[in-house]
């Protein structure tokens, strides 16, 4: 009730008291840094820092600023009902009102603030990030733009510089001293829920992203940390028929290495100020990375970082030399007229030129990346706003024709190569002689799930021990997608717990997980904020689906129900609690799952993220307060008997 269009950091002694009410003992948390890059809607995305030591100022409780003279208060408190009253949040608005009521809370408290013992205490354990951080806002704010390569000479600094800029004295300094009072009392309020949550014996447990976003404090003072012309991503898979691309760069991990992972370790020691456990946002990435150029868009034709590539010495040996045929898009009438019916003429003439026999390319100064291929169809839908739709499914079906290879050329070294994933599913493959296909099929599978378990184990066995040692913290990996082999073991190697999603299980031919059987060094969940809730996974399933898990998940005979009732919700949520899994840890939405009163009435509702959209906004906001679900003593005593009843509600 107390937050302003948002959840924030001291809503969290709210929800220790509900876990401790409930029985249970850990509460894990989205990441919490800050994100704010292009100051519009697409800052909502928690997995894309602009720092990864600044926390978000959305999370911060402007009323705990200090003393708030009327008409700011006024002003807060008008913007404050009116975001409050909205389904969802409104992340625009809602950064535009805490930004102007911390600019003015600051030139009130100024004086005081910059003297104070406890600031200057906070300034001397953290200025190593609050410096840079502070004056890549000011830049940020003065060019209008996060892109650090549009500003000319500060497109790089040096920490002299950075000395020079960040005076007290200087003109510009209240640009610096802004940022400085959001982040102390974000620092504060954080630390007050977190001690909060440690003295009621509840873990705290954080999210460490993967990466960071191509324009941030991290890449424009360490450039050299980081693969900054590539994208990191994910292979095409259960989310996404095109693969996954975030957008971020790829790290140096060999520059890293040389200062013995500084930056990793301070990343983790300023999580360990918080946070008693974390999650490792996709562990794989410690193995290998799924990397595309910058020009890509989707994830279709990455390739993983580190890889050992098939030279072309080897692939002459196996009777391939039509590298053309192999690296090129392939496309003829055919193919447009079947992707594109009775349009494919005006495709043909838009988009490609003919090249040797029936082939077709794209026109090479127009349309030679995603890129240009999404910039040209953006500006007809700006001229024409009608056609956005028919634009979006004609930019979906190039893209697939322009992934349409088998072969992808190496970034960084001539004549290497490396197999397009899931060739095998492109018209490309399809309409290979068979004696290429079966040859193709032998690379394909070698090279993503055989030739690399050694070298990626090496890598894990590397770096994932520099995690482990670098605090206290209980680490939990984030294990779904395509799992090399070597995975489990270098995790078990290093004591770092998995995840298991009883949908997604890592056996193959296994339709759903079984929590009776889930080991103990795992966190066993229904859902996460990538997914449906556990009801609208229900609900979306197929009957055959359905009818499955409750025969042999739930033991139930007869004929399941379509919608799913709280008493399924429950079942569920009690096998995963009576598993051996060291934690069980539920999304909240599926825990009011089994509450009618309580839960949404639309279970379609209750999901926080689309995985397969990169523009996704996130705004999911709950339906109901904190406060109201405390208030809810039924619900609290279910949910601390099912703890019970499993041996999880008391703490440890």
């Amino acid at each position: 009730r107390e937050g302003t269009g948002v959840g924030e950091f001291l809503d969290l002694k709210l929800m220790v008291d509900f876990c401790k009410a409930a029985g249970f003992q850990l509460l894990q948390l989205l990441p919490i840094n800050d994100t704010t890059v292009f100051n519009t809607w697409r800052d909502s995305y928690p997995y894309s820092a602009v720092s990864c030591f600044a926390l978000h100022p959305q999370y911060i409780r402007l009323e705990a600023l200090g003393s708030m003279p009327p008409q700011i208060k006024e002003e807060l408190m008008k913007g404050k009902e009116t975001l409050n009253a909205l389904p969802q949040i409104d992340y625009v608005e809602m950064m535009k009102l805490k930004g102007r009521i911390l600019e003015k809370m600051y030139k009130v408290h100024k004086a005081e603030f910059l003297k104070s013992r406890e600031f200057l205490n906070f300034f001397r354990d953290n200025q190593e990030w609050l410096v840079p951080y502070a004056l890549f806002k000011m830049f940020m704010t003065i060019n209008g733009s996060a892109n650090f390569d549009l500003w000319g000479c500060r497109s790089q600094i040096t920490l002299e510089e950075m000395e020079d800029l960040a005076s007290p004295d200087t003109m510009h300094f209240d640009y610096i001293g802004v940022v400085y009072y959001t982040q102390f009392h974000l620092w504060k309020q954080l630390s007050e829920a977190s001690a909060y949550a440690a003295k009621n014996n509840v873990v705290f447990k954080g999210d460490l992203p993967i990466g960071v976003n191509r324009h941030c404090v991290d890449t424009w003072v360490n450039p050299e940390l980081f693969h900054l012309h590539m994208q990191a991503g994910a292979p095409p898979d259960y989310f996404s028929e095109y693969g996954q691309n975030w957008y971020f760069p790829t790290y140096n991990w060999e520059a890293m290495a040389l200062d013995d992972y500084g930056w990793w370790r301070g990343r983790l020691s300023q999580m360990a100020k918080f946070f008693h456990a974390y999650r490792i946002d996709h562990i794989l990435g410690f193995f290998r990375i799924w990397e595309m150029p910058e020009s890509y868009l989707t994830g279709m034709a990455g390739r993983f970082r580190p890889s050992i590539g098939i030279t072309k010495a080897d692939l002459d040996k196996r009777g391939l030399w039509d590298m053309d045929r192999y690296t090129s898009p392939y496309v003829h009438d055919g193919i447009l007229q079947r992707m594109f019916g009775g349009k494919w003429g005006n495709i043909k003439e838009t988009f490609f030129e003919p090249t040797w026999g029936d082939r077709l390319k794209f026109k090479p100064e127009q349309f030679s990346s995603e890129k240009k291929i999404a910039a040209f169809l953006e500006k007809k839908s700006k001229e024409n706003p009608a056609s956005e739709a028919d634009n979006e499914f004609v930019k979906s079906q190039l893209f697939l024709l322009f992934n349409n290879v088998i072969l992808l050329k190496d970034e960084e070294t001539p004549d290497l190569y490396h197999p397009r994933f899931n060739c095998e599913k492109t018209t490309s493959f399809q309409e290979l002689s068979d004696d290429w296909k079966r040859i193709f099929r032998e690379l394909h599978n070698d090279y993503f799930f055989v030739r690399h378990d050694e070298l990626w184990k090496q890598k894990g066995l590397e770096r994932l021990p520099i995690m482990k040692d670098a605090t206290n913290m209980l680490v939990c990996g984030e294990d779904l997608g395509l799992i090399p082999n070597c995975v489990p073991f270098v995790m078990e190697e290093t004591s770092i717990i998995g995840l298991r999603v009883q949908r997604m299980p890592p056996d193959a031919g296994v339709e759903f997980d079984d929590p009776a059987k889930y080991p103990y060094a795992c966190v066993a969940t229904l859902s996460s904020h990538d997914t449906s809730t556990f009801r609208g996974w229900w609900e979306e399933i197929t009957d055959s689906q359905r009818e499955s898990y409750w025969r042999n998940i739930l033991k139930k005979d007869g004929s399941p129900p379509k919608s799913c009732a709280t008493s399924i919700v429950e079942q569920a949520v009690d096998q995963h609690l009576a598993s051996s899994a060291l934690w069980a840890i539920f999304p909240i939405q599926d825990l009011l799952g089994f509450d009618e009163k309580l839960r949404r009435p639309n279970a379609a509702e209750e999901q926080i993220n689309d995985p397969s959209n990169s523009m996704h906004y996130w705004r999911f906001r709950m339906h109901i307060n904190v406060e109201d679900i405390l208030a809810s003593h039924e619900f609290v005593q279910k949910c601390k008997q099912l703890n019970e009843k499993n041996y999880r509600g008391v703490s440890y």
